[in-house]
């Protein structure tokens, strides 16, 4: 949700904090809580990250195939099947959240991927949202982030 933070920051719909508590608070009603400290930190250096190698217009572009690739794919390259018969991808694991240094490796390591064209961007107008496995996901996407989030 950090690169979604990030996206959504960009379009200038909210401030950052605003965003970041949105989803703080959508996922902490499915798993352990979960910090809009946390996921604000990492969504600004993505966002440091992408001003860095002066990605303009093309950040959430960068941004919107970041989250594709992790919601297809799993870190291996293999597709992700997000419902199956006995679990879920949504149901979580019992392992603490990646510190913010190894997250910030990994979008920049996906950057690195995507300028080498190893990976692709995202089908145009590809959303979270439109995914029908997002289920709960995609309705705290197109939830917007209210005033009182920022609170």
């Amino acid at each position: 949700m950090t690169a979604q933070t990030a996206m959504e920051y960009l379009s200038g719909s909210s401030p950052i904090d605003s965003i970041a508590r949105k989803y703080a608070r959508g996922l902490s009603s499915e798993y352990n809580d979960v910090h809009s400290g946390y996921i604000s930190s990492i969504a600004e250096s993505k966002l440091r990250t992408l001003s860095e190698i002066e990605a303009a217009e093309n950040a959430t572009l960068i941004l919107n195939a970041y989250i594709f690739r992790r919601f297809k794919y799993h870190r291996d390259n293999k597709p992700r099947k997000i419902t199956g018969m006995f679990k879920s991808e949504f149901s979580g694991v019992k392992t603490p959240l990646p510190e913010e240094k190894e997250m910030v490796k990994m979008f920049k390591a996906f950057i690195f991927s995507i300028r080498s064209n190893v990976y692709n961007y995202a089908p145009t107008s590809w959303t979270i949202m439109a995914e029908p496995e997002a289920g709960w996901l995609g309705e705290l996407v197109a939830e917007p982030a209210s005033i009182f989030d920022g609170l």
